[in-house]
Order: structure tokens, then C-alpha cells, then sequence
């Protein structure tokens, strides 16, 4: 008997054992979704306080007490509030929360504890979607809510657990019901503009890109990131690729070393644009990126709609959206590549462009000065400069030297090295000191095509600075210094300016010029894409499209919710078909012992439901005489010799359990 106790106790324990680390792991999947955004104290302390709890559960110690706890949350707690300064905020919390989820598997007492655990653990796999909504963090997502699902159906069971198998079988067939339903409410819902909660001030973090100002090193250290900025989808006509210039900031003051906007000159006049040819119509699927600059093919014509809300233009072609964009955005611009901008210029304005420091740069000013003896026109002063770019030995390179205090002067006759901002940068300069109104421009230039879906993919590497001159009579005129040095970075990408060294870039060179892998890197963006387009950001217009495609016009959407209701009814109905408990037909032996029990009910004695054979049969012995107890004492054992024993010649059996049945 001891000995089966003891055979009882450890097979519960050794259950409870796996169910525990099955937890262990759970939390840990939904935690790793963090570990690129949590500090990397944060990250070690939760893996390091799972670890304490599974040793203890391998070992089958008891948990920690509160006095060791207590201490070590209120330290991770100080630890937060050293790094974040404050207790309140979404990077903050989600901090807290992480740990709080490691600390609390350390003090687990009652049912409810699991519950807490499971909660925090759902709550913190929505939060990871913060960070990343891309199919990788989807899936990795689905990984851990699949596991964290299945030990809270082991938690479920009392007394027979199923095996790991048949709990993930069970499962998958209880989300296989769910999935469906989901899929249709997903696109068939009304959608609603804009989301259904706030977030704190720091949801919207800042990210990566162009900025405001420009400086040697800013567009050259931006050029090295692979990060997508936009996709473009052109409708009709597609340009060469020499024009795919997607004009951003327009910088006119120069301090000698950064360009900066002109601040006093933005809402001088109106934008003038005069174009020319087929405009060219792109769809643009803008990244989040925390700014509000919007991109189009230069020269966009008329400003876009976005989400219902007008966009603007200024007097300089820079496209902005009143509202931060924090998130993925689509809309379509027509622009024309052949055009005159601001013919009539402000006179503020041209003074405003033609300005440099006084006091720097004096070799540059004296070669200006030689240029303009020679060189009358505007056209010609241009042309001069970039036959001096080309003629010289000026390189083009994402790693230029450092530049001095005169960074102009050094650049044109001592380093001769440099990226696109350096080349734009002295171009203008130049232009300026001979007379010329300049200014510079930054944007991207190029983009790769996508051969799965038919996309262009502008990337930060792609990040590129131009320059622009003024002449009477043409308005703004776009020069690009590059092209003169390096004219493989505009009519190809950048990568056909740099060469790879050493044995990892070789390698790395063979690898994405493969044409396997870069058929493997396109599928995979167009993937990315399609799900951008279909699930990311499907508004709205998203839906009405769908719904056009499927026969579905004017649609009155009261009607419409009454409908999905009811079908959801209908098909939750169907679903659930299966799960309907199917009768078991009724053995001979209980439908005999059924009329054994409806004999003794007319004397006033009932069998109980929960009530077994041998008790039943105690509670009829007063009313029988001794001859019938004995046939009633025979046919309960017959009974459950069958029922629940290993008798054979069951057909004999249940022959004399049923003349035993007529003797009563």
C-alpha cells in the first residue's frame, strides 16, 4: 500500500515537473521577442531569474521566500528607474513587465499566480509588435503564443494529463476552428481610421534617416544601412533610371562645414511649376520613420491625400505631411520629370543662395574667381566645374579623409576623396562664388527593382545629395556633381561604385550577385510586401477594393454587421459539430442491469446516479427474501464481472443474468 502511495506522488510530481518547465519555456519565447530592445541588464536578469526557477523545478526544491524577493525585485525596480529616470512610459513599462513576469515565476502559491503569469505573458506578446510588425516577429509571435497556450491547456487537467503530443493535437484543432472565423472578421470588419488607443510620448521613437542639416559623413554613414524607406509601384510609364531622383530637403545656408534649411525663405511666395510630357504616376508604401517627410519622383505636381487628410507642398518642392508619420502609410503622386520650377524667383531668395562665409575657403573663392574670367553663362560655369570634377583625380568612396577647418579647400585640392554630399557640397559653393544662385538637395536617388512583385525597394543606401542652380529664364535647375565622378552610382546603385575587400566582401560580392540568392532576397521582399499591403495596412480603400472584387458595392454596413453576426453564428455553429458528444449505444449487460434498477424503483428504491452496483445491492436487501437476494447478489456480480472485469463467454453470461432477472 506504501509503496503504491509513494508511486502515486512521484508520477504527480514528475508531471507537475514538466508542466512547470513547459511554463518556464513559454515565458522564455515570449521574452526573446524583447531581448533586441531591452537593455542588456534587463535581458541577462530575466533569463538569469528563469534559470533559478527551472534549477529548482529539475531539483524539486521550493520556491525562494519572500524575504529573498522582496529585495531583489525592489533592486530591478531602483535598476529601471536609474535607466528610464521615471516609472511610466512604453519602453518603461514594458521593461517592468518583463521582469515582473521572470520575478513572479518565482512565486507561484496558488492557481490564480499561473493566471497572472499567463496574462502577463499574452500582454507582453502584443507589445513586442511595438518594435516590429514584420512577418518574421509574426511568426516568432504565433511560435511563443502557441506554446504559452498549450501550458495553460496542461494546467487544465486534474487527474489524466495527455501527452505533450495530444495536448498540442487538441490544440491545434481548437485553433483550427478560431483561425477561420478570424481570418473573415479581419477583412470583412469595418475597418476604423487610425487605431483604437493612444500610446505614451515615447511610442514613436525616433528612427534613422535624413535629417535637416547635412555635414560630411551624415549621407555617406546613412548610404551604409540596407533599411527600406519606401516601395514604389509606377502605374503606367516607368522612368529611366537616371531620373529616379525622390527629392526630400532643400538646404541654402552654409557655415563653412553644415548645410542647414533656410529658415527665413520657406513661405516667401507660392510654388511655380511649369512641366512638360506624361506625367508618371506612382503608388508609395511609406516605412514609418517618425518625420514628416513624404517622397515622390521629382517633381510631384499636386500634393496627395493621406488617409482622407490633405498634404502640402512649399515653395521649395519639399512634400510633407502635417502629421507625424509613425506609421506605414500609402498614397499616390503624379510627378513630372521634365519641368521649370520657380522661373520668377524672389530676389530674397537668389541673395539667400548665393551667400558663403567670408572668411573660409579662400582657394576655393580664388578658383572660382579664375572660372568666371573665362566663363560667362551660367550654363558654361556649370559645365566648367564638372569637367574639372572628371578631369581631375577625384574619387568616390564611402570612407573619405577627415576634412580641416576650410573642409572646401581641402576637399577640392588636397583629399579629392569623398561621397555624394561632398561633391554637392563643393559644387554649390563653387557656383555660388562665381554668382550663380545654388543650393543643395537631399533625397534618394535610384532603387532596385523587384522582379517578384514589380516593386521598386528604396532603401537608406540609396540616400543621396544633389544640387541645384538657378538661371533666368529656366528656374531651378538640377545638377548632379556625382554623375560627373562617378556616373555607375546613377545609372546603377551604389554598390557599383564600391569594391569589396578582403576575403569576407568577395565572398559577400559572390553571394548577392548569385542569381539564386538574389531571387531568394526579392521573393522574400515581395513576401514582405504582401504582407505590408494585405494585412499591415489594410484600410479602409483596402476593403472596398476587396469587396468590389468580391460583387460588393454601396455596402449599408448596419446590414451588413446584422449578416457577419449571424453567419458567424452559422459557421461557429459548424465548427462546433464535431465537438458535439456523439451516444454511446447501451451494452446488453446495462440494459440489463437498467431493468435489474427499474424493478426495485417501483418499491420506492432508486439507484443514485453516483451510486455502484454493491451499494445498490445493500440498500435492496431488506426488501427480498433470502432465495431472491442470493439470484440479486448473483446478477450484481455477473454484472460487474462484465462491466468492469475480464470475463469470457460473455454470451453465457448474460443468459443467466437475464433468467436470474425473471426469477426476481
Amino acid at each position: 500500500m506504501f509503496r503504491k502511495i509513494r508511486t502515486f506522488f512521484v508520477a504527480k510530481f514528475a508531471i507537475e515537473k514538466k508542466e512547470s518547465l513547459l511554463l518556464v519555456l513559454a515565458c522564455f519565447l515570449v521574452l526573446s521577442n524583447h531581448f533586441n530592445n531591452l537593455s542588456a541588464w534587463i535581458s541577462v536578469s530575466t533569463v538569469g531569474l528563469m534559470l533559478w526557477r527551472a534549477w529548482l523545478t529539475l531539483l524539486g526544491r521550493k520556491l525562494p521566500p519572500r524575504w529573498i524577493l522582496i529585495p531583489i525585485a525592489l533592486a530591478l525596480m531602483a535598476g529601471i528607474f536609474w535607466q528610464f529616470r521615471s516609472f511610466f512610459g512604453r519602453e518603461t513599462g514594458v521593461a517592468m513587465l518583463a521582469l515582473l513576469l521572470s520575478c513572479k515565476l518565482l512565486e507561484m502559491h496558488a492557481k490564480r499566480d499561473l493566471f497572472v503569469i499567463l496574462f502577463l505573458g499574452f500582454f507582453l506578446l502584443l507589445t513586442s509588435f511595438f518594435e516590429s510588425q514584420s512577418i518574421g516577429t509574426a511568426l516568432q509571435v504565433a511560435v511563443a503564443a502557441f506554446v504559452l497556450l498549450l501550458a495553460q491547456l496542461s494546467f487544465q487537467f486534474n487527474s489524466h494529463i495527455p501527452s505533450l503530443w495530444q495536448r498540442s493535437v487538441i490544440l491545434l484543432k481548437m485553433l483550427a476552428f478560431a483561425i477561420p472565423l478570424t481570418i473573415i472578421s479581419f477583412y470583412l470588419f469595418p475597418r476604423i481610421q487610425g487605431p483604437l488607443w493612444g500610446l505614451p510620448g515615447d511610442a514613436n521613437t525616433s528612427r534613422s534617416g535624413l535629417s535637416d542639416s547635412m555635414a560630411p559623413g551624415n549621407i555617406s554613414k546613412l548610404a551604409m544601412s540596407e533599411e527600406l524607406v519606401f516601395r514604389v509601384k509606377f502605374l503606367q510609364e516607368v522612368p529611366q533610371k537616371s531620373d529616379l531622383y525622390w527629392r526630400a530637403i532643400v538646404l541654402s545656408s552654409f557655415d563653412g562645414r553644415r548645410w542647414t534649411e533656410g529658415r527665413g525663405t520657406k513661405e516667401v511666395k507660392e510654388r511655380e511649376l511649369e512641366v512638360f510630357g506624361k506625367g508618371i504616376s506612382q503608388e508609395i508604401t511609406l516605412e514609418p520613420a517618425n518625420s514628416h517627410l513624404l517622397f515622390g519622383l521629382d517633381s510631384v505636381l499636386k500634393p496627395p491625400f493621406i488617409e482622407n487628410k490633405p498634404t502640402e507642398i512649399n515653395f521649395e518642392g519639399e512634400m510633407f505631411s502635417p502629421a507625424l508619420i509613425n506609421h506605414r502609410i500609402r498614397y499616390q503622386v503624379v510627378s513630372h520629370t521634365r519641368y521649370r520650377h520657380n522661373v520668377n524667383e524672389d530676389p530674397l531668395i537668389l541673395r539667400h543662395n548665393l551667400r558663403i562665409p567670408a572668411n573660409l575657403n579662400p582657394e576655393t573663392k580664388q578658383f572660382a574667381q579664375n572660372l568666371s574670367l573665362k566663363f560667362n553663362e551660367t550654363q558654361a560655369k556649370v559645365n566648367a566645374v564638372l569637367r574639372h570634377f572628371r578631369e581631375e583625380k577625384f574619387y568616390y568612396t564611402l570612407e573619405p579623409p577627415l576634412l580641416g577647418r576650410n573642409s572646401i579647400d581641402d576637399f577640392l585640392f588636397n583629399t579629392k576623396t569623398g561621397f555624394c554630399e561632398h561633391y554637392a557640397s563643393a559644387f554649390v559653393v563653387l557656383m555660388r562664388a562665381m554668382g550663380v544662385p545654388a543650393r543643395v538637395v537631399t533625397g534618394y536617388q535610384g532603387g532596385t527593382l523587384n522582379t517578384q512583385d514589380q516593386y521598386y525597394e528604396v532603401r537608406q543606401s540609396d540616400a543621396h545629395a544633389w544640387a541645384e542652380v538657378w538661371e533666368s529664364g529656366q528656374g531651378w535647375i538640377r545638377v548632379d556633381p556625382t554623375a560627373a565622378v562617378a556616373p555607375e552610382r546613377i545609372l546603377q546603385n551604389l554598390s557599383a561604385t564600391q569594391k569589396s575587400t578582403g576575403f569576407a566582401g568577395l565572398v559577400g560580392d559572390l553571394i548577392k550577385e548569385n542569381a539564386w540568392s538574389k531571387a531568394l532576397r526579392m521573393r522574400w521582399s515581395a513576401i514582405n510586401n504582401s504582407w505590408n499591403q494585405w494585412v499591415l495596412n489594410y484600410n479602409q480603400a483596402q476593403q472596398s477594393r476587396l469587396l468590389e472584387i468580391l460583387g460588393l458595392h454601396q455596402i449599408d454596413w448596419s446590414k451588413a454587421l446584422t449578416s457577419l453576426f449571424f453567419i458567424g453564428i452559422v459557421v461557429v455553429g459548424l465548427l462546433a459539430i464535431p465537438l458535439i458528444p456523439k451516444a454511446v449505444p447501451m451494452s446488453a449487460q446495462d440494459k440489463l442491469y437498467a431493468k435489474f434498477c427499474a424493478k426495485f424503483k417501483n418499491f420506492g428504491i432508486e439507484r443514485a446516479i453516483h451510486e455502484p452496483p454493491s451499494s445498490y445491492l445493500e440498500r435492496i436487501k431488506p426488501v427480498l427474501e433470502k432465495t431472491k437476494y442470493k439470484h440479486a447478489e448473483q446478477f450484481i456480480a455477473y454484472y460487474v464481472a462484465l462491466k468492469y472485469g475480464k470475463m469470457t463467454n460473455s454470451n453465457l453470461v448474460l443468459k443467466d443474468m437475464r433468467a436470474l432477472l425473471k426469477k426476481l
